[in-house]
């Protein structure tokens, strides 16, 4: 449940919890690889307790020990902050001296800040003083604030722990202003891999295979530049993904991000790496470096079926004759999100013709597509508005010359019209020359487990 209003008024009384919190020590695990494929292997991993994290439960789906890579490697750096300690910019404190309340349902800051003592003044000053205490409006049932209190029982600094990996510490300064930060903490991570085989659908084939949703689609969206997942999936094709899984004290968190995939489509193999460079930035790219990224994305909706492809004779079920057309129809749900295809400037969004509620967008000079047939604009869609790749701009409808819900969509080269099943796509940029070293020193060992795991499982299932 969400908190929008801070009450500086209510006077109900919070329960206050004390209790000792486990000091933010590392703590060092030595786990030894017993695959035969990798042996005699050992890493050392490091990981970081929060000091008020206590897991509820182990999630139902984690992946078993035995069924891990035994070793963790690196995250990329978008994922990870360096850990930062809050002992270095405050003086010693007694951990019995903080005054930790669990916050329930109903309360407010205003509520828990009058409860220790706190006056409304204060409430005002912590809740209006920068972005990092705009949270504190949306606190949750269940989250912790930890409260240090001076002789004169001012607030002399709080720790908020809004989830897992990160801590809002905020605190009274000399000139008696008050200052924030957030502190990250690093999961452990363990890179798992899976593979399944296509008998029906991408999703029972992930399903069968437990490999997570959230994953299946990542690996989807990865590939969509070259695979049209509506169109181009067959029985039989196969496909293996190495992610990572983030753990804390040996409880998974959540799922990490994919760091290789491969996927077999009626015979062809791609396969993906990510890497980040020198300067931060991380993507995905092919084995020899060529960016996964196209200029446009091959569909611009998710997983529909196509009912319609570019022809220059289709009879229309509309108008009852023979026309060309110049698009391919998605027949897709009423109100199914759509994409914009490119990075690029809307020229054109309303009503036109036949097409209905329609956007068109010019992505530089040469490319032009168009989405026709819509249902509703995405917020913010409007003549002149700068969009980008994979952005939602509207949503499939049935509006104009339509006798159900899809999306007509056309793509235009100089304003050609071009098939965009079969028109062959711009690439973006490949990894820096200059880093070419680099990239084959950080992925060699995703591209690895890619291999190895799969060539293993792959004789392990005859």
């Amino acid at each position: 449940m969400k908190f929008q209003d801070i009450d500086f008024k209510s006077d109900r009384p919070v329960a206050v919890k004390l209790r000792k919190p486990s000091p933010m020590l590392p703590k060092f695990q030595l786990k030894i690889l017993s695959k035969a494929i990798i042996a005699s292997t050992v890493i050392i991993l490091l990981g970081f307790s929060a000091s008020s994290w206590q897991p509820a439960a182990k999630i139902a789906n984690s992946t078993p020990k035995s069924a891990r890579l035994h070793y963790s490697l690196a995250l990329p750096k978008s994922e990870i902050t360096l850990e930062h300690e809050i002992a270095k910019s405050v003086e010693p404190i007694d951990v019995n001296d903080w005054k930790i309340i669990t916050i329930e349902s109903g309360d407010t800051l205003a509520r828990i800040f009058s409860a220790v003592g706190l006056s409304a003044a204060t409430t005002h000053a912590i809740a209006t003083l920068n972005e990092h205490t705009k949270s504190f409006r949306t606190i949750q049932p269940g989250q912790k604030i930890h409260i240090l209190q001076d002789d004169q029982n001012r607030l002399r600094m709080m720790k908020y722990v809004p989830d897992i990996t990160r801590t809002l510490v905020i605190q009274r300064n000399e000139d008696q202003s008050f200052s924030s930060k957030i502190i990250n903490y690093k999961l452990d991570a363990f890179p798992v891999y899976r593979e399944g085989v296509i008998k029906n659908s991408l999703f029972e084939a992930a399903a069968e295979a437990n490999i997570p949703q959230n994953i299946i689609m990542e690996m989807a969206n990865i590939f969509g530049w070259d695979i049209d997942f509506s169109l181009d999936i067959r029985m039989g094709d196969r496909f293996g993904v190495v992610y990572n899984e983030l753990y804390k004290n040996g409880v998974k968190i959540r799922n990490g991000q994919i760091l290789a995939a491969e996927f077999i489509n009626d015979g062809r193999r791609y396969k993906a790496v990510y890497y980040t460079d020198p300067q931060g930035n991380g993507n995905y790219f092919t084995e020899d470096g060529k960016s996964m990224r196209k200029a446009f994305l091959r569909s611009p909706v998710k997983f529909s079926r196509i009912s319609s492809r570019f022809s220059k004779k289709r009879w229309h079920p509309v108008l009852s004759g023979w026309r060309s057309h110049k698009g391919v129809d998605y027949a897709a749900a009423r109100g199914t999100p759509i994409r914009a295809s490119g990075d690029g400037k809307i020229s054109f969004a309303g009503n036109k013709g036949g097409f209905g509620r329609a956007i068109f967008i010019q992505h530089g000079g040469r490319y032009t597509t168009v989405y026709g047939h819509l249902n509703a604009y995405a917020k913010g869609v409007r003549k002149g508005k700068k969009v980008k790749q994979g952005q939602i701009i509207g949503y499939v409808g049935s509006s104009g010359l339509a006798t159900g819900p899809h999306l007509h969509y056309e793509f235009r080269v100089n304003g050609v019209h071009r098939n965009p099943l079969t028109v062959r796509l711009p690439e973006a940029k490949p990894v820096n020359p200059t880093y070419r070293d680099h990239f084959a020193k950080n992925t060699r060992a995703y591209l690895s487990m890619l291999q190895i795991m799969g060539n293993t499982l792959a004789v392990n299932s005859y």
